[in-house]
């Protein structure tokens, strides 16, 4: 009994002192997904492989193929329609193929019929948006937040289109919709190119699933992404364990101001990596520097010095007599 009472206590104890137990507790779990666009079957095995959330198809992929390649993998496939109708016809296949369960369809159409298409027939969609108008976009948002609709694409032509602003992405959060971004077709991706820097720039702004050609690249910057989020708990919890009595006031205020912020990234599973990295480089110099004491300076700080005291005493003085002298000659004059 003793024996295996130890066991626990030694169990317990490694996972106490675990950054990735403290992780877990302290962050969220990884919430960015991504599509794969395929042109073949093979690059639809290459996505499941790679641990793609979605795949979505060229025109040169036969739906029969697609859903037999996805089946009982847990990808879920995206079937694109330009029209009610064309969605129709998809749909009847895929109900032919008995497969219906796996598949989200993104029709091109607008917000309304699309939904009450899949309302009336029980059918998984994705919303579609492409434009830079502001209200419209934001309506599309809210028109699109049913239980059918899993997400919505949103697209530009505008590198710094109005569907890339807080302004418009912070409804994705209010509405309980995800925010999709594809980079499948330049004409569309906002002028950004298929890439690690231009996903992480979109994760940045609210966007939860990004669709990509690459997504044996996609998974590799996903695990950087979660290497980083370790990192940043990692941080996180050392600055938790400092003693701050005694130390500057402004040193203080940086530090919870860091902590704050590093604290919030963590519990958001979809922060970008380039937003993890630079709250733990502002987080470890808080740290590194609130119980500084050899003689460096800190910006903020500030030490009463009898130079100081004079300076200070003497501009009061100088303020006042400009005010007395005024307002003798104000006097005299009226």
């Amino acid at each position: 009994m003793r024996k295996f009472t130890n066991i626990l206590l030694c169990a317990a104890l490694i996972v106490c002192m675990s950054p990735t137990a403290f992780a877990q507790s302290e962050g969220a779990k990884q919430g960015i997904s991504f599509a794969a666009y395929c042109d073949s079957e093979e690059d639809i095995v290459t996505a499941i492989k790679s641990g793609a959330d979605y795949v979505s198809l060229a025109d040169s992929v036969k739906l029969s193929e697609a859903v037999k390649a996805v089946e009982n993998t847990g990808t879920l496939l995206i079937v694109d329609a330009d029209s009610i109708e064309e969605a129709d016809e998809k749909l009847k296949e895929t109900a032919s193929l008995n497969e219906t369960g796996s598949v989200l369809f993104r029709i091109k159409a607008g917000a309304g019929k699309s939904v009450e298409w899949a309302k009336n027939n029980g059918a998984l969609l994705i919303g579609y948006y492409k434009g830079n108008i502001y209200p419209i976009a934001v309506a599309k948002i809210s028109g699109y937040a049913q239980p059918c609709c899993r997400a919505i694409l949103m697209q530009t032509n505008n590198q710094d289109g109005v569907i890339l602003h807080n302004s418009v992405t912070s409804f994705f959060e209010k509405h309980g919709i995800k925010g999709m971004f594809s980079f499948t077709d330049s004409t569309k991706s906002a002028k950004r190119t298929d890439s690690a820097r231009s996903w992480d720039d979109l994760v940045a702004r609210g966007y939860e699933i990004i669709e990509t050609a690459y997504p044996a690249d996609f998974a590799q910057y996903l695990a950087q992404n979660t290497a980083e989020r370790e990192k940043l708990a990692a941080s996180v919890e050392k600055a938790v364990a400092v003693n701050t009595e005694g130390c500057k006031p402004n040193r203080i205020s940086t530090y919870e101001n860091a902590l704050t912020d590093a604290k919030a990234l963590l519990q958001d599973g979809s922060s970008a990596t380039y937003a993890m990295a630079d709250a733990r480089a502002l987080l470890d110099e808080a740290v590194e520097k609130i119980n500084l004491d050899d003689g460096s300076k800190v910006t903020g700080d500030f030490k009463i010095t009898p130079a100081r005291v004079f300076w200070a005493l003497f501009g009061i003085a100088l303020v006042l007599s400009w005010q007395i002298y005024f307002r003798k000659h104000w006097g005299k004059a009226n």
